[in-house]
Order: C-alpha cells, then structure tokens, then sequence
C-alpha cells in the first residue's frame, strides 16, 4: 500500500474529536467484553448451572428488543452526546457495583443477573453524530 492510501484511511484521525470518541468507544466495548466473559464465569463458579449462565446473556440482550423503539424516540429527541453520557455512566455504575460485590464477598447470582438486564438496556444502537 501506498502511503497516500494509508493516509486517506486514517484521514478521519486527524480531528480530535473523533479520536477521543474512538479510543472512548474502544475501550468501552473492551471493557464490556471482559465484563461479558467474567460474569458468565462468575455465574458458572456459584452455580454450576448451565441455564443460569444462558439466562445473564438472555437478560444482556432482551432490553435491546423490549426498548429499541422507546429509546429510538430518546435519542432522537435529546442531545445524542448527554445520551451517550448517561448510558456509559449507567454501564461503568453497574461494573463498579459488580466489583464491589465480588471484593466484598457478597456477590449472589441474582445480583449478576440484575446487573446484566441493566447495561443491557443502555446499548445504543447507533454511533453519535460528532457536530463540529
């Protein structure tokens, strides 16, 4: 590849605002990815039970299809940036609370699953329009 492509590829990098919002949104789906796979091994250690661990994904994705149109009209009508906000606030609130939970000893499968139904409810379905 010619040095030219390379640097038409990457073209979009050179704002910064749309490399703040990538390196944010990189790191958000990282961390929930690790969050996905250490509460499926969470739930599978206190258990053992094959069915509960199928039901925290169940509780992960059912928000999406219960409030997809409800949150459409949302986001349509707020400011996307406070929307995207507050649902990265609600995920990083639900993670701390898990950690918590674990740190202490506390930590029951029904929590993890309470805690699943809730960042899965905040999923955008779309990126946000950065306004110059």
């Amino acid at each position: 590849m010619q040095a030219s492509t390379i640097r038409k590829i990457f073209k979009a990098f050179h704002y910064r605002d749309f490399r703040l919002m990538w390196i944010g949104a990189c790191t958000s789906s990282i961390g929930t990815w690790m969050q996905i796979v250490a509460q499926g091994w969470l739930i599978y250690r206190l258990s053992h039970s094959a069915f509960l661990l199928a039901l925290d994904q169940f509780l992960g994705g059912i928000p999406i299809f219960l409030f997809t149109l409800i949150g459409g009209v949302v986001a349509d009508r707020m400011e996307r940036r406070k929307v995207l906000l507050a649902s990265q606030y609600l995920q990083m609130t639900s993670a701390a609370i898990l950690t918590v939970l674990v740190a202490t000893g506390l930590v029951h499968v029904w929590h993890i699953l309470c805690l699943s139904f809730v960042p899965g409810s905040r999923r955008p379905s779309a990126a946000p329009r950065i306004r110059p």
